[in-house]
């Protein structure tokens, strides 16, 4: 026999070998397998994923707006915020015990950990699958990553639940304890339309961040597991749990060795306010939101730069005026009446035009703007305007006129006839037919036929010039012009432009842009030019304000505005009333602030019979009484000054035309100037025409009878008054 090769030999013994041991490894490599597929793999996915994952840079839309915020005059106090509420702040601006309260309430662990709690985070993936919350278990770097990077969606999903946890491990890796804490703080959600510490420690204690004390922080801290459903104040179920979270915050200082427990026994629960001192503003902050945004927008700042502009906006509003101004309108019972009544008080710094209080009336009972808005005709708080424009014409309030009732007018003055064409102006019923009285008793009294006297000879187109000057709007005297009825004020003036007008005649003369916005500060810390920063126009002399502030000073010592005087000082004003009384004014002012009261009628009727209030309102009574009671008030703030004395210079013209019915002594004709310039030129020094002794002495009686009603009332028209 031929020997086999020693390869083929061996290799059914090698055949053999290898199946017993293939055969031995087979369980072996199937646990490899399972090892791999379970762990290995998962882990190499998980790695992949994590490696993918992108480390967040910017945060989400909005998460970082903050809104600009508008001051009180005391440049401390908010009014309001325009945007988001929030306000950022620097690390070494957040006391150490806000931090440990808000670590004691959301994240024990954070200083030693790496972003992400095992345990809560098993607790949330768990409670994803079996349809639970999802949110519970987060520490603070994962709330951080949720709310305020960019990446992550809003799916209550699985998927989403891991991402977050891998954004928060980068998170702690590449960013440091303070800085994420720092971020957090300044972001995340209090309740009361806040975010951020800052803005919530405004919200709910008016205080700066830094002034909170221990139980403040730990109510804060508190706040952020159910900030839109915890209750600060009452006892209901709210309440009751966010006392019990507020408790296990402070026993989490204390667990922390941040709070001894001694001081953790000693506080209590703090008080907090109703609501933001901001948010309220006695009613009327819808009125100077409204405003505030309209002169913003006039200078060029659109509403978009402002709600995250980060800008602060300053006013000229008195915290303490605006209360005054409040009570003035209640005590005369001003809720109670119709919501088709139109009321509206104003304040304005005289030398300034800064708006210093308003009130437009009580919100529940009427949402129109009484007090920017052109509500009702200015009526006789007009006629200063008119003796201003005669002043600047080089004339003086000893210029007489005829206050005889009725008249007729030419277009050029001249005193017509009855029966001839002519504007027919009439007085007040109450006052009749007067003599002849200069423009400081035309004034007092509102004497009708004298002022239009007085405005057809000044000339109407220097009336209107001058209102204009004064600051009434352009549009509000276009439709009157060549209008011989605008001396009677029929157009329709807003309460803040007669306020500011008058503020001319008590600063010596210069005129004023009326304004809420005082300053404004961007975000760099600079200041944005405003218009009315600027000094404006010099309309009178020192010399012409201080004789039309004569006037109108004795409207309120003897006129129609006597239930203004003031008790401690002298004011100067004038009383409106329009036709029909439909509406009525007082403007008036001491040498420092102006104000204005308005009550007008949406409806074609008379002002009649309001709650608290038994007659017919007329300028000389409501309006008056109001315009006081805000006044009193407010002066104690400020130094009695007195107003300055004129010298009366200037031309004393006489434009007491003779009737033109009625055939004079001397055989003149009717209406005809008399010889010596008695018809605008210098004064006449001819004597009055002797009248027999019994029609003198009954006239007289009738002029002291009708003097004396008209310190009680104002003078009705057949036009605006």
């Amino acid at each position: 026999m031929h020997s086999l090769p020693r390869a083929r030999r061996f290799r059914p013994v090698l055949t053999r070998l290898s199946r017993a041991v293939r055969g031995r490894l087979r369980p072996r490599r199937r646990a490899i397998v399972m090892i791999i597929t379970s762990v290995v793999l998962p882990a190499v996915v998980t790695a992949v994923a994590y490696i993918r994952t992108p480390l967040p840079t910017q945060p989400q839309d909005g998460v970082t707006d903050e809104g600009s915020t508008v001051y009180y005059a005391d440049g401390r106090t908010p009014l309001f915020r325009l945007g988001a509420n929030r306000e950022s702040v620097r690390h070494d601006q957040i006391p150490d015990r806000l931090r440990w309260a808000v670590l004691a309430a959301e994240d024990r662990g954070f200083y030693g950990g790496h972003g992400v709690s095992p345990t809560g985070t098993f607790r949330a993936l768990w409670n994803n699958a079996s349809g639970r919350d999802t949110q519970g278990g987060s520490t603070i770097t994962q709330q951080l990553a949720r709310n305020y990077f960019k990446g992550l969606s809003r799916d209550r999903t699985m998927r989403r639940k891991v991402k977050e946890i891998f954004i928060a491990v980068k998170l702690d890796r590449n960013r440091g304890k303070d800085e994420i804490l720092d971020l957090y703080l300044n972001t995340i959600y209090f309740g009361r339309q806040t975010s951020g510490v800052q803005a919530a420690a405004r919200a709910y204690f008016d205080k700066d961040v830094w002034q909170l004390d221990v139980a403040e922080c730990a109510l804060l801290g508190a706040m952020i597991q159910r900030p839109t459903y915890f209750r600060t104040q009452g006892d209901g179920a709210a309440a009751r749990a966010l006392r019990t979270r507020w408790k296990y915050v402070l026993d989490g200082m204390v667990s922390m060795g941040r709070l001894g427990r001694a001081e953790a026994g000693r506080q209590r629960f703090p008080r907090t306010q109703a609501e933001w001192t901001g948010v309220g503003l006695s009613g009327q902050d819808l009125l100077v939101r409204q405003r505030v945004e309209e002169e913003l927008a006039g200078i060029g700042i659109p509403m978009d730069s402002v709600v995250n502009g980060r800008l602060k906006i300053y006013t000229g509003l008195d915290q303490r005026w605006m209360r005054h101004a409040e009570q003035a309108m209640r005590q005369a019972d001003e809720p109670r009446w119709p919501g088709t009544v139109r009321a509206g008080l104003v304040a304005v710094d005289s030398r300034t035009g800064a708006v210093k209080a308003l009130y437009g009336g009580d919100p529940k009972r009427s949402q129109v703007d009484s007090v920017f808005a052109p509500v009702a005709q200015a009526g006789s708080t007009f006629k200063p305007y008119v003796l201003a424009a005669a002043l600047r014409k080089g004339l003086s309030v000893r210029t007489r006129v005829s206050g005889r009732s009725p008249q007729k007018f030419a277009p050029n003055g001249d005193v017509t006839p009855m029966t001839a064409p002519g504007y027919k102006v009439d007085n007040d019923e109450e006052i009749g037919s007067l003599g002849t009285v200069d423009m400081v008793k035309a004034t007092a009294l509102s004497v009708n036929t004298g002022y239009v006297k007085a405005a057809l000879k000044t000339g109407i187109s220097d009336v209107l010039e001058t209102a204009r000057l004064f600051g009434v709007p352009g549009d509000a005297l276009a439709p009157f012009k060549g209008q011989a009825g605008v001396a009677l004020g029929i157009p329709d003036v807003s309460a803040v432009t007669q306020a500011a007008g008058y503020a001319a005649f008590a600063n010596g003369g210069t005129s004023v842009v009326p304004h809420l916005v005082t300053k404004v500060v961007d975000a760099r810390g600079r200041r944005v030019p405003l218009p009315w920063d600027r000094p404006g126009r010099q309309v009178l002399d020192a010399e012409q304000a201080a004789q039309a502030t004569y006037a109108l000073r004795a409207t309120v010592k003897g006129g129609t505005g006597t239930r203004a005087a003031l008790s401690d000082r002298e004011a100067a004003g004038k009383t409106g009333t329009t036709e029909h009384n439909r509406a009525a004014w007082f403007v008036g002012f001491v040498p420092q602030v102006s104000t204005a009261v308005v009550l007008g009628n949406s409806k074609p009727a008379t002002l009649r019979n309001l709650p608290g209030f038994t007659g017919t309102v007329a300028g000389e009574n409501l309006p008056a009484t109001i315009w006081r009671s805000f006044m009193d008030k407010v002066t104690r703030d400020l130094p009695a000054q007195p107003f300055p004395e004129p010298a009366f210079s200037g031309v004393a013209a006489n434009w007491a035309d003779a009737d033109p019915s009625k055939p004079n002594r001397t055989g003149q004709n009717p209406g005809k100037p008399k010889p010596g310039g008695q018809d605008g030129g210098s004064p006449s020094t001819a004597p009055s025409p002797a009248l027999p002794p019994e029609v003198a002495r009954r006239k007289a009686a009738q002029e002291k009878a009708a003097q004396e009603k008209a310190r009680e009332t104002d003078v009705p028209t057949t036009g605006p008054r």
